[in-house]
């Protein structure tokens, strides 16, 4: 069994080997590719088959022709599966998204809320982004009540944390302090 590390090193190897391989043109429809091929192997059906120990290479090769993937989605695809990397997948895909969003010069920041975010306020906070970071953004966002008010930004490894429930907390520690 591969520690944590071990896991993400490998991972990381083989979403790079991908990108690499891939014509810089198909990179985009590749990694959109590879988000609905985790989506079909989330179905119950396919994922008891395609991951049950006794599923043969073999059957997992005709499992994935039935796919009907990409030329080099479906031979990396028989690749993970020939080097029994399955288990890692998730973890490639998600390497492998960070490297088409790195090429493309984007980031994503996620957005969490008190309340949903209209869609101007959206635009005006994504505008905001894109000259703080400099690149194009792409908003996740989630809704989270708990946090009372304001706004919660991840970007870049950065955490911009304007929610009410943090101001109190500060406010609170600032009062026992004095």
């Amino acid at each position: 069994m591969m520690s944590a590390a071990k896991h993400s090193q490998v991972a990381r190897r083989y979403a790079e080997a991908l990108f690499a391989a891939a014509d810089p043109s198909i990179r985009n429809e590749l990694n959109e590719e590879f988000k609905l091929l985790l989506t079909i192997l989330e179905d119950p059906k396919v994922r008891d088959a395609f991951h049950h120990p006794n599923t043969s290479r073999e059957r997992k090769g005709q499992l994935i022709k039935l796919m009907q993937l990409s030329p080099v989605m479906e031979n990396f695809l028989l690749l993970i599966v020939e080097k029994s990397r399955e288990a890692i997948l998730s973890s490639i895909s998600s390497y492998f998204d960070q490297l088409v969003l790195e090429a493309q010069e984007t980031t994503i920041a996620e957005v969490v809320s008190a309340v949903p975010l209209s869609t101007e306020t959206l635009t005006g906070l994504e505008q905001k982004l894109q000259k703080f970071t400099g690149k194009a953004v792409r908003l996740q966002t989630q809704v989270d009540s708990s946090i009372g008010g304001g706004l919660i930004i991840k970007v870049d490894g950065k955490v911009i944390d304007g929610s009410v429930s943090n101001t109190l907390k500060q406010l609170q520690r600032s009062l026992l302090i004095s």
